[in-house]
């Protein structure tokens, strides 16, 4: 009778091992559709971060290329722009009041306006940290060390951003033309932040931010000046992504210590949810498998936000040096339920969300050159 016991764990065994080979069925197909690849100069142009304007165009970053595309939804039409500096690398975007769209030039030490009617730009340089120009030359490169990465428009209508190689953010109002800037206390290799600094409008009048060096998030108060830091309860979590929600509290994405987090800044209590677990991996995996979609399982978010449905929305794999990912992930705040799609390219790392079109989540994929939605009324 004992000689059947191995047998059986022959059995289960082989049970398991036809699982993790056997395709998942056409109806685990992702809910993803893809639109691409978007023109470049380039192989890859790095495709980034996305951003709707006011008559429902979809700007895309792409950061290799130094060129800004514009992508029609309704036609599918793609327009490329390229920025006035080669190698400006452009980073993270947001409209201003009247309707134009900002971003960092990070090599360049200046700011970016584009007009979303006809794509033409205007750089505004920093008023700080600038390193040489050639422009006098008629050489259109400059360079300097505030390495802005991201910006976002604040509450009080002015444009913030880091500056990572000044351990700073810094402000700029498009009305009339004021710089300021503001040392985050403690803040140390803010260069790091050149990489990884995200920005983001905050709760109340502040913005959000996150220092991933320094293991923290923290919000600046726009009228006072004033810091709040929130350090990350996982040592090394390397929170990369933040967002605020709706109700006013604020959600992290740790991408190595592979959870998420909500910050409830009224308490300055933080809860974590852990991502990592064996259903978690073993479902990535076969779902991507089931529409021929490979890319590393390990769930370390990025970019997060809420959606149009009240749960939270992050890519999956990143930062971008263990990254190669292939996922969307949803978790639903209420029931804590994590689910994962995987995007129809492999290893496409998802590398921005947006979730401004109600009903959808829109993002960019940096290997693929691609931009993807995520239409939410198929899940």
């Amino acid at each position: 009778m004992h000689r059947t016991r191995p047998i059986k764990r022959y059995v289960a065994a082989a049970l398991i091992l036809a699982a993790l080979l056997t395709p998942v069925p056409a109806s685990a197909a992702s809910p993803i559709t893809e639109y691409g690849p978007v023109p470049s100069s380039i192989p890859l142009g790095g495709v980034c971060e996305v951003e709707f304007d006011h008559t429902g165009a979809l700007w895309i970053e792409q950061y290799l290329s130094s060129q800004v595309a514009r992508f029609d939804p309704a036609t599918g039409a793609f327009t490329n722009f390229s920025t006035p500096m080669p190698l400006s690398v452009p980073g993270g975007m947001d409209l201003d009041l009247a309707g134009d769209l900002w971003m960092p030039q990070v090599t360049g030490n200046s700011l970016l306006r584009v007009d979303t009617a006809t794509g033409a730009m205007t750089e505004v340089p920093l008023p700080w940290a600038g390193a040489f120009t050639l422009q006098p030359l008629g050489i259109p490169l400059h360079s300097g060390l505030g390495l802005a990465n991201d910006i976002a428009l604040g509450p009080d209508g002015a444009l913030w951003f880091t500056l990572g190689g000044l351990n700073s953010i810094g402000r700029y109002d498009p009305a009339t033309g004021a710089w300021s800037k503001f040392r985050v206390p403690g803040e140390v290799l803010g260069q790091l932040g050149a990489l990884f600094g995200i920005i983001k409008p905050g709760p109340g009048r502040t913005v959000v931010f996150d220092l991933p060096q320094l293991n923290k998030v923290a919000t600046l108060d726009v009228d006072t000046h004033r810091f709040t830091q929130y350090p990350m309860p996982t040592p090394l979590s390397f929170p990369v992504g933040v967002r605020t929600a709706a109700d006013g509290t604020i959600w992290v994405a740790e991408a190595l210590g592979m959870k998420i987090a909500r910050i409830n800044p009224a308490t300055g209590h933080i809860t974590e949810y852990p991502l990592l677990g064996v259903n978690g991996l073993l479902t990535s995996i076969l779902n991507g498998l089931g529409i021929g979609s490979v890319g590393n399982p390990l769930p370390t978010p990025g970019p997060i936000a809420e959606g149009s449905d009240g749960a939270i929305y992050f890519a999956v794999s990143f930062p971008v040096p263990i990254g190669l990912g292939n996922q969307i992930a949803r978790f639903d705040p209420v029931t804590r339920e994590v689910r994962m799609w995987s995007t129809p390219s492999s290893a496409s790392s998802p590398c921005d969300i947006n979730v401004h079109q109600p009903g959808a989540v829109w993002f960019g994929l940096l290997t693929s050159n691609k931009i993807g939605k995520l239409d939410l009324g198929a899940l």
